[in-house]
């Protein structure tokens, strides 16, 4: 999943800026859910197509998917100890 990710967030084309407050409002999105599924409906709304990612935008990106990341962690099933 978070191979996916990184290429659609390399992928897309535009003005950079508009990119940036896109990717910024999705990742304000995936940080503030509580569970998996709503991070997932979240990302949905990354930009796709040609993308010729800055410095920023991969940053944001970076930080949007350590969100998920973590959603993913605390979605996995405890061991007993």
């Amino acid at each position: 999943m978070r191979f996916v990710v990184v290429l659609a967030l390399l992928g897309a084309g535009g003005c950079e800026d508009k990119e940036l407050t896109q990717l910024e409002r999705v990742k304000e999105q995936v940080c503030a859910c509580k569970d998996v599924a709503c991070a997932e409906t979240a990302m949905k709304a990354v930009p796709a197509g040609d993308i010729h990612p800055n410095h920023r935008q991969q940053g944001v990106a970076r930080d949007m998917l350590d969100c998920l990341a973590k959603l993913y962690d605390d979605a996995k099933p405890q061991l007993p100890e």
